[in-house]
């Protein structure tokens, strides 16, 4: 059987692969550098008592993250084109859809929650994955660089986490019917979530991690201790994965209430690189 895509080579490749090369650098770099200018550099001076960790790492870091940043959107717009194309070839059977009216509005909700608890499902565990000591040298150490990421290492990934962070898309594209409108702000909303866990700042209020509602909701303060201390927090958005499967670091919620703002009363611990080598 002969498989003829509906577009031109042009414009169902070349043309799509052009826009979302746009769309990803031009979304990515301009959020995550307006945050980078105005807590690192601008008022880096007001938000301090905001810090989570004192000290600012090297400038060599941040142009990593920075170059680093674009193999993850090449690689996620390499999904995105195969995807597309996939689906004008049959091959994948994506169930997009751009009227509200076709499931109407409850629906669009309802399938942007189930989206993103999906994604929080597949990130946590490829996350743990990734740190399985025969994957993270090769793969997950990049990201690890920054120990004390800045906004700009939300997406420094090596491209085989890239792929990984990007693909869960495909199966929801395929068994979820998704709004249009509703999948971009959901790419949206992830971008935003990851810049913000990089950030270095604390802004959540005291008692979040103890109270009974609040500390199912994920913090700055909770993946900036996975940059430290590694093997631990995994989650993203929600702190419900950690909590069942105990892989939340015990202090936590400790380093959380010395992290809001104020003076701190000490400084958090760092993990040498060498123990990596020995989990």
């Amino acid at each position: 059987m002969r498989f003829v895509c509906e577009l031109s080579w042009e414009y169902c490749v070349s043309g799509f692969a052009l826009y979302q090369l746009k769309m990803n650098f031009l979304r990515y770099y301009p959020i995550a550098g307006i945050a980078f200018l105005v807590f690192w550099v601008w008022k880096k001076d007001f938000f301090q008592k905001f810090r989570i960790q004192k000290d600012f790492p090297k400038k060599e870091k941040v142009i990593f993250e920075l170059k680093q940043s674009a193999i993850t959107l090449i690689m996620f717009s390499t999904i995105a084109v195969s995807v597309y194309v996939l689906g004008k070839l049959k091959i994948l059977h994506i169930k997009t859809y751009k009227d509200f009216a076709e499931y109407g509005l409850g629906y669009a909700i309802f399938s942007f929650v189930l989206l993103t608890i999906w994604h929080e499902t597949w990130f946590y565990w490829a996350h743990r994955i990734m740190h399985n000591r025969k994957v993270y040298s090769y793969v997950h150490s990049i990201h690890h660089r920054s120990v004390n990421p800045s906004p700009m290492a939300a997406y420094n990934f090596h491209w085989v986490e890239a792929f990984l962070e990007g693909v869960y898309v495909v199966p929801a594209l395929c068994i979820l019917p998704l709004h249009f409108y509703v999948f971009l702000i959901h790419t949206f909303y992830a971008m935003i979530m990851n810049i913000w866990w990089h950030l270095g700042y604390e802004f959540f209020p005291k008692g979040w991690t103890t109270h009974p509602i609040l500390k199912w909701i994920n913090t700055s303060t909770h993946h900036n201790l996975h940059h430290q201390k590694f093997h631990g927090n995994y989650s993203l958005y929600f702190n419900f994965w950690d909590r069942i499967m105990g892989t939340n670091f015990k202090d936590y919620s400790e380093i959380f209430e010395n992290s809001v703002g104020g003076e701190k009363k000490e400084q958090i611990s760092i993990i040498p690189s060498t123990y990596l080598q020995k989990s």
